[in-house]
């Protein structure tokens, strides 16, 4: 197949939908469906699963943020799943670079508590059976894709340190090949010991007595006063706004839905026919509204609990998207300046988007941060400890993002929702740090102002511009015009290759309206998902 082409794995049903970045994961939250399970289990079940077949993006060492809509009850909340920053830390000794590799780079991995608490607050079905595909897959094994021989190629270097790294990735030295199994003993027991103890022996348990003897082993940060002090999710206010007519409904902070809000509110104030990213005016336009939004979050980010209470609504506010346009129509006017620069963040992350028959809907979008996290795996456990320390702010006391005891680090998640006429229409998220924000707005508005079909919008050629001016494009995917347009509006063009794995990978559901039509599934071919729905009854 030529490179400028790629399958896209796409699926209807009339009973549901699964979207993830991983067939084991979609098979598992399809399975949990199948067996009476509601949206709640199958994101649960795909998200435990993710950490055994896409292992290099996510894991019970990670965090999960997740968006949830209860149908009965009418609510949609955001579930902050942030991890927490050891207690043991002194400010006044912070070091002056982050931390990004090895045991000392790990918050308190918080999944296992944010999936843990979904389930059992939310969900149908016992935790033994919702853990059960995952603990297969470890324990059968899964291939190796191009993906993950490509990335595992690329980390090669620090990966090997590891010997449990080396003993499960690596073959006479090297990354296994694409096609040979992966199997995960260790990850399989932590899991069966979750499942018959409950997930709280993460934190309480003989899971934790293994963590604790590893960090003290390898001279982690993590104590088992962190690990005892279970960073219990906790649920947020969604964040409301419109885009032509449809409402939406997305991640407040910690999260960056506030960000993506902006930028569908500058966009609103264009007329459709000038917003298609395939051609000049609509790229640098949509370009134009990514660099403001980001530049914005970055001068005035905010504590998400402090969030709710702030008399500084600008970021949601229509009339502050009003300036911003006139901005941009007057472009050479504006001077950009930064007082707040967010941490040097990666954002190698997943997600997942499930809905079911009765209208459930849950996005999770879950990291262990970089590529394979700390590069480091937990001993005797099978995961990889995240590296989230590395996404503090850490010289600026006054940023609520600043290292401190018990913090939560900077995050980039939005997943969002889209109603039209008080229905939900389409469920939406990405991985890819703060191109999170921008690639979910392309695929609105080819949803929205093109009307392009979920397959369209999700496959369509993608760009990213940073506050900063960077541009990084699937360059041979767009026309020369729409190059040369975004090089004259002053961006700094990075070409990259096209259906780029940097770009995100929007997980979409598509929800039925009207009476006989089907739920649609899209995957993102930028990595190795799939979209499947539970068989017909």
């Amino acid at each position: 197949m030529d490179q400028l082409e790629r399958e896209i794995s796409s699926s209807k049903g009339s009973y549901g939908m699964v979207s993830t970045a991983s067939k084991q994961a979609t098979e598992a939250g399809v399975e949990m469906l199948e067996k009476g399970g509601n949206a709640i289990d199958a994101a649960v079940a795909a998200a435990f699963c993710l950490g055994v077949s896409e292992p290099q993006a996510s894991g019970i060492g990670g965090q999960s943020m997740a968006l949830v809509r209860l149908a009965d009850e009418k609510r949609i909340f955001a579930l902050d799943g942030s991890s927490r920053a050891p207690f043991s830390l002194q400010p006044a000794k912070n070091p002056k670079k982050p931390i990004k590799l090895g045991l000392r780079s790990s918050t308190v991995p918080s999944t296992p508590a944010a999936l843990g608490y979904l389930n059992e607050t939310y969900g149908n079905l016992p935790l033994e059976e919702v853990l059960a595909p995952a603990i297969r897959v470890a324990e059968e094994g899964c291939p190796v894709t191009e993906l993950i021989h490509r990335l595992l190629k690329k980390e090669a270097e620090q990966l090997r340190k590891d010997k449990k790294i080396k003993q499960i990735f690596f073959k006479n030295n090297r990354p296994k090949n694409v096609g040979e199994i992966i199997v995960q003993p260790e990850l399989a027991e932590t899991m069966r010991t979750m499942a018959r103890e409950g997930w709280r022996d993460f934190y309480t348990g003989r899971i934790a007595e293994k963590i604790v003897q590893d960090m003290e082993k390898r001279n982690g940060l993590i104590s088992a006063v962190d690990l005892h002090q279970i960073p219990l999710p906790v649920e947020r206010e969604v964040l409301e706004s419109s885009y032509r007519d449809y409402e939406i409904f997305t991640y407040p902070p910690p999260g960056a839905g506030r960000v993506l809000v902006q930028i569908l509110n500058t966009l609103e104030g264009f007329p459709s026919e000038n917003l298609d990213p395939d051609q000049p005016i609509g790229a640098v336009i949509s370009a134009l509204a990514f660099r403001f939004a980001l530049n914005y979050r970055q001068r005035m980010p905010m504590h998400p609990d402090h969030y709710l209470q702030s008399v500084n609504q600008m970021m949601v506010d229509k009339g502050y998207a009003q300036e911003i346009i006139k901005r941009i129509n007057d472009i050479y006017k504006f001077a950009l300046k930064d007082t707040f620069l967010p941490p040097p963040v990666g954002g190698e992350t997943t997600h997942l988007s499930v809905v079911d028959r009765d209208g459930n809907a849950v996005g999770v979008t879950q990291s262990i941060e970089l590529v394979f996290g700390s590069k480091t795996m937990a001993d005797g456990l099978g995961f990889f400890y995240n590296n989230y320390m590395s996404a503090f702010e850490y010289k600026n006391m006054a940023h609520p993002y600043y290292l401190l005891p018990g913090g939560r680090p900077w995050s980039s998640v939005a997943p969002v929702i889209l109603f039209k006429k008080g229905k939900p229409q389409y469920l939406l998220g990405s991985p890819g740090s703060s191109r999170i924000s921008t690639a979910l707005a392309q695929v609105i508005v080819r949803l929205v102002d093109k009307g392009e079909s979920l397959e369209e919008a999700i496959s369509a050629p993608r760009f990213h511009a940073s506050d900063t001016g960077e541009l990084l494009i699937e360059k041979e995917r767009f026309h020369k015009d729409v190059y040369t347009a975004l090089e004259l509006s002053a961006f700094d063009l990075k070409k990259r290759d096209p259906y780029s794995f940097y770009l995100g990978c929007v997980q979409g559901v598509q929800l039925p309206i009207k009476w006989r039509e089907s739920f649609k599934g899209v995957a993102d071919p930028r990595r190795d998902g799939s979209a499947e729905g539970p068989a017909e009854e």
